[in-house]
Protein backbone atom coordinates (compact mmCIF):
# COMPACT_ATOMS: atom_id res chain seq x y z
CA UNK A 1 0.00 0.00 0.00
CA UNK A 2 2.61 2.68 0.98
CA UNK A 3 4.39 1.85 -2.32
CA UNK A 4 1.38 2.16 -3.94
CA UNK A 5 0.65 5.84 -2.34
CA UNK A 6 4.44 6.63 -3.25
CA UNK A 7 4.03 6.16 -6.75
CA UNK A 8 0.91 7.78 -7.13
CA UNK A 9 2.74 10.86 -5.18
CA UNK A 10 5.80 10.42 -7.80
CA UNK A 11 3.35 11.03 -10.58
CA UNK A 12 1.24 13.85 -9.74
CA UNK A 13 4.36 15.33 -8.80
CA UNK A 14 5.96 15.20 -12.23
CA UNK A 15 3.11 16.13 -13.89
CA UNK A 16 2.54 18.95 -11.13
CA UNK A 17 6.21 19.84 -12.61
CA UNK A 18 5.74 19.47 -16.08
CA UNK A 19 7.51 22.71 -18.27
CA UNK A 20 4.83 24.77 -20.39
CA UNK A 21 6.85 23.70 -23.30
CA UNK A 22 6.36 19.64 -22.34
CA UNK A 23 2.23 20.40 -22.11
CA UNK A 24 2.83 22.26 -26.09
CA UNK A 25 4.27 19.31 -27.25
CA UNK A 26 2.07 16.79 -25.65
CA UNK A 27 -1.00 19.27 -26.94
CA UNK A 28 0.61 19.14 -30.21
CA UNK A 29 1.33 15.32 -30.51
CA UNK A 30 -2.23 14.52 -29.52
CA UNK A 31 -3.86 17.44 -32.30
CA UNK A 32 -1.21 15.55 -35.07
CA UNK A 33 -2.47 12.43 -33.35
CA UNK A 34 -6.82 13.21 -33.70
CA UNK A 35 -6.91 13.22 -29.87
CA UNK A 36 -8.28 16.79 -29.89
CA UNK A 37 -9.98 16.31 -26.23
CA UNK A 38 -6.99 15.34 -24.65
CA UNK A 39 -5.18 18.03 -26.82
CA UNK A 40 -7.07 21.05 -25.78
CA UNK A 41 -6.12 21.19 -21.65
CA UNK A 42 -2.72 20.70 -22.73
CA UNK A 43 -2.54 23.83 -24.76
CA UNK A 44 -4.61 25.57 -22.60
CA UNK A 45 -1.68 24.79 -19.84
CA UNK A 46 0.65 25.98 -22.09
CA UNK A 47 -0.87 28.98 -22.84
CA UNK A 48 -1.59 29.85 -18.82
CA UNK A 49 2.22 29.49 -18.32
CA UNK A 50 3.51 30.98 -21.68
CA UNK A 51 0.29 33.12 -23.71
CA UNK A 52 2.75 34.34 -26.17
CA UNK A 53 3.06 33.14 -29.58
CA UNK A 54 6.80 33.08 -31.12
CA UNK A 55 8.45 31.84 -34.03
CA UNK A 56 12.05 31.77 -31.60
CA UNK A 57 11.49 30.94 -28.36
CA UNK A 58 14.14 28.99 -25.72
CA UNK A 59 12.22 25.36 -24.57
CA UNK A 60 14.51 23.97 -22.40
CA UNK A 61 17.58 23.59 -24.15
CA UNK A 62 15.79 24.03 -27.32
CA UNK A 63 14.57 26.98 -29.47
CA UNK A 64 11.40 26.05 -31.11
CA UNK A 65 8.34 27.48 -32.60
CA UNK A 66 5.29 28.01 -30.54
CA UNK A 67 1.75 28.78 -31.97
CA UNK A 68 -0.05 27.25 -29.00
CA UNK A 69 -3.33 29.16 -30.46
CA UNK A 70 -3.21 28.18 -33.38
CA UNK A 71 -3.23 24.35 -32.70
CA UNK A 72 -5.98 25.14 -30.13
CA UNK A 73 -8.19 26.36 -31.86
CA UNK A 74 -7.75 23.00 -34.39
CA UNK A 75 -8.99 21.13 -30.83
CA UNK A 76 -11.76 23.11 -30.02
CA UNK A 77 -13.25 23.29 -33.85
CA UNK A 78 -13.01 19.79 -34.25
CA UNK A 79 -14.38 19.31 -30.38
CA UNK A 80 -17.59 21.56 -32.09
CA UNK A 81 -16.45 24.68 -30.41
CA UNK A 82 -16.90 26.94 -33.51
CA UNK A 83 -16.65 30.09 -31.96
CA UNK A 84 -14.38 29.32 -29.03
CA UNK A 85 -11.76 28.48 -32.68
CA UNK A 86 -12.18 31.42 -34.31
CA UNK A 87 -11.63 33.33 -30.81
CA UNK A 88 -8.26 31.11 -30.85
CA UNK A 89 -7.20 31.98 -34.39
CA UNK A 90 -7.99 35.56 -34.29
CA UNK A 91 -5.78 35.33 -31.12
CA UNK A 92 -3.09 33.82 -33.01
CA UNK A 93 -3.27 36.06 -36.20
CA UNK A 94 -3.34 39.53 -34.23
CA UNK A 95 0.13 37.94 -32.93
CA UNK A 96 1.65 37.77 -35.63
CA UNK A 97 4.15 35.20 -34.95
CA UNK A 98 1.90 32.51 -37.03
CA UNK A 99 2.50 34.93 -40.14
CA UNK A 100 5.80 33.62 -40.54
CA UNK A 101 5.39 30.26 -40.14
CA UNK A 102 4.38 27.71 -43.05
CA UNK A 103 1.41 26.88 -40.40
CA UNK A 104 -0.48 30.91 -42.00
CA UNK A 105 -1.85 29.06 -44.91
CA UNK A 106 -3.47 26.32 -42.93
CA UNK A 107 -4.42 28.83 -40.38
CA UNK A 108 -7.00 30.69 -43.13
CA UNK A 109 -7.79 27.65 -44.51
CA UNK A 110 -9.44 26.36 -40.83
CA UNK A 111 -10.86 29.71 -40.50
CA UNK A 112 -12.78 29.68 -43.67
CA UNK A 113 -14.07 26.56 -42.78
CA UNK A 114 -15.17 27.77 -39.49
CA UNK A 115 -17.12 30.37 -41.23
CA UNK A 116 -18.98 28.02 -43.48
CA UNK A 117 -19.65 25.74 -40.56
CA UNK A 118 -21.33 29.08 -38.61
CA UNK A 119 -23.08 29.62 -41.79
CA UNK A 120 -24.25 26.19 -42.17
CA UNK A 121 -25.43 26.08 -38.39
CA UNK A 122 -27.30 28.95 -38.82
CA UNK A 123 -29.29 28.19 -41.57
CA UNK A 124 -29.88 24.86 -39.23
CA UNK A 125 -31.18 27.02 -36.98
CA UNK A 126 -33.81 29.09 -38.97
CA UNK A 127 -34.94 26.05 -41.02
CA UNK A 128 -38.25 25.97 -39.25
CA UNK A 129 -39.19 30.03 -38.90
CA UNK A 130 -38.16 29.68 -42.91
CA UNK A 131 -40.68 27.47 -43.66
CA UNK A 132 -42.93 28.84 -41.49
CA UNK A 133 -42.62 32.04 -43.06
CA UNK A 134 -42.49 30.97 -46.59
CA UNK A 135 -45.88 28.61 -45.67
CA UNK A 136 -47.81 32.47 -44.00
CA UNK A 137 -46.80 33.69 -47.53
CA UNK A 138 -48.05 31.09 -49.33
CA UNK A 139 -51.59 30.95 -47.62
CA UNK A 140 -51.40 34.79 -48.09
CA UNK A 141 -51.49 34.59 -51.78
CA UNK A 142 -53.57 31.59 -51.88
CA UNK A 143 -56.18 34.01 -49.79
CA UNK A 144 -55.69 36.95 -52.07
CA UNK A 145 -57.23 34.75 -55.17
CA UNK A 146 -60.49 34.05 -53.05
CA UNK A 147 -60.40 37.99 -52.66
CA UNK A 148 -60.53 38.57 -56.04
CA UNK A 149 -62.63 35.72 -57.35
CA UNK A 150 -65.47 37.00 -54.77
CA UNK A 151 -64.92 40.49 -56.21
CA UNK A 152 -62.98 41.81 -53.40
CA UNK A 153 -59.89 43.45 -55.45
CA UNK A 154 -62.11 46.86 -55.22
CA UNK A 155 -62.02 47.45 -51.57
CA UNK A 156 -59.64 48.75 -48.98
CA UNK A 157 -59.22 45.83 -47.21
CA UNK A 158 -57.65 44.45 -50.67
CA UNK A 159 -55.63 47.29 -51.27
CA UNK A 160 -54.38 47.53 -47.29
CA UNK A 161 -53.82 43.33 -47.48
CA UNK A 162 -51.68 43.72 -51.32
CA UNK A 163 -49.29 46.52 -48.93
CA UNK A 164 -49.06 43.80 -46.40
CA UNK A 165 -47.66 40.76 -48.66
CA UNK A 166 -45.59 42.80 -50.68
CA UNK A 167 -44.01 44.24 -47.29
CA UNK A 168 -43.58 40.35 -45.98
CA UNK A 169 -41.73 39.56 -49.48
CA UNK A 170 -39.08 42.07 -49.66
CA UNK A 171 -38.45 41.00 -45.90
CA UNK A 172 -38.29 37.88 -46.92
CA UNK A 173 -36.17 37.79 -49.37
CA UNK A 174 -33.56 39.85 -46.99
CA UNK A 175 -34.09 37.52 -43.92
CA UNK A 176 -31.04 35.64 -44.88
CA UNK A 177 -30.34 34.16 -41.06
CA UNK A 178 -32.01 35.80 -39.22
CA UNK A 179 -35.32 33.96 -37.23
CA UNK A 180 -36.86 37.35 -35.91
CA UNK A 181 -36.85 38.37 -39.44
CA UNK A 182 -38.42 35.42 -40.58
CA UNK A 183 -40.90 36.06 -37.60
CA UNK A 184 -41.92 39.05 -38.51
CA UNK A 185 -42.26 37.85 -42.13
CA UNK A 186 -44.68 35.19 -40.87
CA UNK A 187 -46.65 37.87 -38.93
CA UNK A 188 -47.36 40.27 -41.75
CA UNK A 189 -48.38 37.40 -44.25
CA UNK A 190 -50.62 36.77 -41.52
CA UNK A 191 -52.09 40.09 -41.25
CA UNK A 192 -52.00 39.91 -44.91
CA UNK A 193 -54.36 36.85 -45.31
CA UNK A 194 -56.53 38.32 -42.74
CA UNK A 195 -57.01 41.56 -44.96
CA UNK A 196 -58.13 39.18 -47.82
CA UNK A 197 -60.52 37.19 -46.03
CA UNK A 198 -62.35 40.43 -44.92
CA UNK A 199 -61.70 41.39 -48.81
CA UNK A 200 -63.57 38.49 -49.53
CA UNK A 201 -66.28 38.90 -47.44
CA UNK A 202 -67.04 42.56 -48.74
CA UNK A 203 -66.92 41.43 -52.35
CA UNK A 204 -69.64 38.89 -51.74
CA UNK A 205 -71.56 41.34 -49.62
CA UNK A 206 -71.53 43.73 -52.74
CA UNK A 207 -72.40 40.95 -55.58
CA UNK A 208 -75.54 40.16 -52.99
CA UNK A 209 -76.20 44.36 -52.82
CA UNK A 210 -75.63 44.72 -56.57
CA UNK A 211 -78.26 41.45 -57.61
CA UNK A 212 -80.80 42.67 -55.02
CA UNK A 213 -80.94 46.49 -56.08
CA UNK A 214 -84.25 46.98 -58.17
CA UNK A 215 -83.65 47.86 -61.90
CA UNK A 216 -85.59 50.91 -63.31
CA UNK A 217 -88.56 50.96 -65.58
CA UNK A 218 -88.01 52.17 -68.66
CA UNK A 219 -89.78 50.82 -70.94
CA UNK A 220 -92.19 52.01 -73.53
CA UNK A 221 -95.80 51.50 -71.43
CA UNK A 222 -94.15 53.74 -68.51
CA UNK A 223 -96.38 56.55 -67.30
CA UNK A 224 -96.40 59.25 -64.92
CA UNK A 225 -98.44 58.74 -61.44
CA UNK A 226 -101.17 61.55 -60.99
CA UNK A 227 -101.21 64.65 -61.25
CA UNK A 228 -102.41 64.89 -58.16
CA UNK A 229 -99.54 63.28 -56.53
CA UNK A 230 -96.98 64.66 -58.62
CA UNK A 231 -96.36 68.24 -56.66
CA UNK A 232 -95.31 65.54 -53.31
CA UNK A 233 -92.94 64.20 -55.27
CA UNK A 234 -91.59 66.36 -56.89
CA UNK A 235 -90.79 68.37 -53.75
CA UNK A 236 -89.23 64.83 -52.38
CA UNK A 237 -86.93 65.26 -55.16
CA UNK A 238 -86.08 68.64 -54.74
CA UNK A 239 -85.10 67.82 -50.68
CA UNK A 240 -83.62 64.57 -51.13
CA UNK A 241 -81.25 65.03 -54.42
CA UNK A 242 -79.89 61.58 -55.48
CA UNK A 243 -76.72 61.42 -54.71
CA UNK A 244 -74.47 58.55 -56.96
CA UNK A 245 -72.13 56.00 -54.91
CA UNK A 246 -68.45 56.65 -54.85
CA UNK A 247 -66.85 54.95 -57.68
CA UNK A 248 -63.62 52.78 -56.66
CA UNK A 249 -60.71 52.54 -58.55
CA UNK A 250 -59.73 48.66 -59.12
CA UNK A 251 -56.67 47.53 -57.64
CA UNK A 252 -54.13 47.14 -60.16
CA UNK A 253 -53.77 44.03 -62.06
CA UNK A 254 -50.16 42.61 -63.43
CA UNK A 255 -50.47 41.19 -66.95
CA UNK A 256 -49.31 38.17 -68.73
CA UNK A 257 -47.14 40.67 -71.05
CA UNK A 258 -45.72 42.76 -68.20
CA UNK A 259 -44.52 39.19 -66.22
CA UNK A 260 -43.04 37.64 -69.81
CA UNK A 261 -41.38 40.64 -70.10
CA UNK A 262 -39.66 40.99 -66.49
CA UNK A 263 -38.86 36.96 -66.54
CA UNK A 264 -37.33 38.03 -70.12
CA UNK A 265 -34.87 40.74 -68.70
CA UNK A 266 -33.92 38.34 -65.28
CA UNK A 267 -32.82 35.57 -67.89
CA UNK A 268 -30.83 37.92 -70.12
CA UNK A 269 -29.00 39.43 -66.61
CA UNK A 270 -27.43 36.46 -66.12
CA UNK A 271 -26.33 35.90 -69.72
CA UNK A 272 -25.39 39.03 -70.67
CA UNK A 273 -23.03 41.88 -70.52
CA UNK A 274 -24.21 43.73 -67.57
CA UNK A 275 -24.54 47.38 -69.00
CA UNK A 276 -27.37 45.81 -71.59
CA UNK A 277 -28.79 44.12 -69.15
CA UNK A 278 -29.33 47.67 -67.29
CA UNK A 279 -30.25 49.55 -70.40
CA UNK A 280 -33.27 46.96 -71.34
CA UNK A 281 -33.98 46.73 -67.47
CA UNK A 282 -34.48 50.76 -67.66
CA UNK A 283 -36.54 50.57 -71.28
CA UNK A 284 -39.22 47.59 -68.82
CA UNK A 285 -39.54 50.13 -66.52
CA UNK A 286 -40.44 53.43 -68.41
CA UNK A 287 -43.10 50.83 -70.71
CA UNK A 288 -46.41 51.42 -69.92
CA UNK A 289 -48.77 49.21 -71.89
CA UNK A 290 -48.84 45.20 -72.82
CA UNK A 291 -47.19 46.85 -76.22
CA UNK A 292 -44.46 48.25 -74.85
CA UNK A 293 -43.59 45.38 -72.81
CA UNK A 294 -44.09 43.42 -76.12
CA UNK A 295 -41.41 45.27 -77.59
CA UNK A 296 -39.02 44.92 -74.54
CA UNK A 297 -39.80 40.97 -74.32
CA UNK A 298 -39.37 40.71 -78.87
CA UNK A 299 -35.75 42.74 -77.97
CA UNK A 300 -34.79 40.00 -75.34
CA UNK A 301 -35.35 37.40 -77.15
CA UNK A 302 -33.77 38.66 -80.40
CA UNK A 303 -30.43 39.68 -78.48
CA UNK A 304 -30.28 35.98 -76.54
CA UNK A 305 -30.46 34.07 -79.83
CA UNK A 306 -27.45 36.46 -81.32
CA UNK A 307 -25.73 35.61 -78.55
CA UNK A 308 -26.41 32.17 -78.30
CA UNK A 309 -24.86 32.21 -82.27
CA UNK A 310 -21.25 30.46 -82.01
CA UNK A 311 -18.84 32.78 -83.60
CA UNK A 312 -17.38 32.40 -86.51
CA UNK A 313 -14.76 29.78 -86.94
CA UNK A 314 -11.29 30.99 -88.39
CA UNK A 315 -10.12 29.15 -91.24
CA UNK A 316 -7.82 26.26 -89.85
CA UNK A 317 -6.43 23.15 -91.24
CA UNK A 318 -8.66 21.44 -88.57
CA UNK A 319 -11.68 23.58 -87.75
CA UNK A 320 -13.09 22.92 -84.68
CA UNK A 321 -16.75 20.74 -84.74
CA UNK A 322 -19.60 23.49 -83.35
CA UNK A 323 -21.37 22.66 -80.82
CA UNK A 324 -25.35 23.21 -81.34
CA UNK A 325 -27.03 25.26 -78.66
CA UNK A 326 -29.65 24.02 -77.35
CA UNK A 327 -32.76 26.16 -75.45
CA UNK A 328 -33.33 24.54 -72.10
CA UNK A 329 -35.68 25.55 -69.27
CA UNK A 330 -34.16 25.72 -65.83
CA UNK A 331 -36.19 27.55 -64.09
CA UNK A 332 -37.64 24.99 -61.36
CA UNK A 333 -33.57 23.64 -60.91
CA UNK A 334 -32.58 27.66 -60.36
CA UNK A 335 -35.56 27.91 -57.87
CA UNK A 336 -34.30 24.74 -56.18
CA UNK A 337 -30.56 26.42 -56.29
CA UNK A 338 -31.89 30.02 -54.63
CA UNK A 339 -33.92 27.79 -52.29
CA UNK A 340 -30.63 26.11 -51.10
CA UNK A 341 -31.61 22.86 -52.02
CA UNK A 342 -28.33 21.93 -53.96
CA UNK A 343 -28.90 18.11 -54.33
CA UNK A 344 -32.38 18.31 -55.98
CA UNK A 345 -31.01 21.59 -58.13
CA UNK A 346 -28.09 18.90 -59.24
CA UNK A 347 -30.17 16.03 -60.28
CA UNK A 348 -32.49 18.03 -62.40
CA UNK A 349 -30.17 19.97 -63.96
CA UNK A 350 -28.88 16.37 -64.47
CA UNK A 351 -31.60 15.37 -66.28
CA UNK A 352 -31.69 18.24 -68.69
CA UNK A 353 -28.79 17.72 -69.75
CA UNK A 354 -29.15 13.89 -70.31
CA UNK A 355 -32.12 15.07 -72.54
CA UNK A 356 -30.08 18.29 -74.30
CA UNK A 357 -27.07 18.98 -73.56
CA UNK A 358 -27.78 23.19 -73.21
CA UNK A 359 -25.05 25.56 -72.24
CA UNK A 360 -27.31 27.05 -69.58
CA UNK A 361 -27.87 23.55 -67.64
CA UNK A 362 -23.90 22.84 -67.48
CA UNK A 363 -23.60 26.38 -66.28
CA UNK A 364 -26.29 26.28 -63.85
CA UNK A 365 -25.24 22.58 -62.96
CA UNK A 366 -21.29 24.04 -62.99
CA UNK A 367 -22.68 26.79 -60.32
CA UNK A 368 -24.70 23.83 -58.48
CA UNK A 369 -21.56 22.12 -57.67
CA UNK A 370 -18.88 24.77 -56.96
CA UNK A 371 -21.28 25.92 -53.85
CA UNK A 372 -21.53 22.05 -53.05
CA UNK A 373 -17.73 22.09 -52.63
CA UNK A 374 -17.20 24.97 -50.39
CA UNK A 375 -19.84 23.66 -48.29
CA UNK A 376 -17.98 20.29 -48.39
CA UNK A 377 -15.48 18.76 -46.23
CA UNK A 378 -13.71 17.25 -49.54
CA UNK A 379 -13.71 20.12 -52.05
CA UNK A 380 -11.65 18.70 -54.29
CA UNK A 381 -13.95 16.56 -56.53
CA UNK A 382 -16.83 18.12 -56.94
CA UNK A 383 -14.59 21.74 -58.21
CA UNK A 384 -13.17 19.30 -61.05
CA UNK A 385 -16.93 18.50 -61.32
CA UNK A 386 -17.48 22.23 -61.59
CA UNK A 387 -14.93 23.41 -63.66
CA UNK A 388 -15.80 20.56 -66.45
CA UNK A 389 -19.27 22.06 -66.59
CA UNK A 390 -18.04 25.43 -66.92
CA UNK A 391 -15.92 24.36 -69.51
CA UNK A 392 -18.85 22.52 -71.51
CA UNK A 393 -20.98 25.50 -71.08
CA UNK A 394 -18.37 27.64 -72.56
CA UNK A 395 -17.82 25.14 -75.70
CA UNK A 396 -21.39 25.62 -76.47
CA UNK A 397 -21.87 29.47 -75.89
CA UNK A 398 -18.34 32.00 -75.19
CA UNK A 399 -20.99 34.63 -74.64
CA UNK A 400 -22.26 33.32 -71.11
CA UNK A 401 -21.59 35.47 -68.38
CA UNK A 402 -22.60 35.19 -64.56
CA UNK A 403 -24.07 38.35 -62.81
CA UNK A 404 -22.81 39.65 -60.04
CA UNK A 405 -25.80 41.08 -58.47
CA UNK A 406 -27.27 37.37 -58.51
CA UNK A 407 -24.00 35.25 -57.87
CA UNK A 408 -21.53 35.56 -55.04
CA UNK A 409 -18.27 37.34 -55.59
CA UNK A 410 -16.32 34.04 -55.45
CA UNK A 411 -18.35 31.88 -58.15
CA UNK A 412 -17.93 34.63 -60.61
CA UNK A 413 -14.71 34.84 -60.28
CA UNK A 414 -14.14 31.02 -60.49
CA UNK A 415 -15.73 31.10 -63.76
CA UNK A 416 -14.00 33.58 -65.01
CA UNK A 417 -11.26 31.88 -64.25
CA UNK A 418 -12.25 29.04 -66.47
CA UNK A 419 -13.34 31.16 -69.21
CA UNK A 420 -10.18 32.72 -69.50
CA UNK A 421 -8.56 29.61 -69.43
CA UNK A 422 -6.31 30.07 -66.31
Amino acid sequence: MKRVLAILLFASTAFAAEKWWDAYNRGVAAVNGGSYALAAPALQKAIAENPTESTSVRAGKSIITYVPHFYLGIAKFNLGDTDGALREWRISEEQGAVARTAYYGKLKDWVARAQKEKQREAQTAVSGPKKAAEGAVSRAMQIQGDAMSAGGDRTQSYRDAQRKLQDALAQLRKAGTDANAYSSVAQTAEQAAQLFSAAAEEGKKLKVAAASRPKPNVGRGFSPPPSAARPTVERRAEATPYVPPPVVEPAPVISQARVAAEVAVQEFRRQAPRAEAEKLRKQLDAAKSDADYDVVRLAVEKRLAELAKPPEAKPTPTPAPVVAVAKVDVTRAYRAFATGDLAGADQLLTKIIVASPAAEAYLLRGCVRYTRAMLSRTPDALLVSANDDFKAALQRNRALRLDPSVFSPKLVARFEQVRSGS
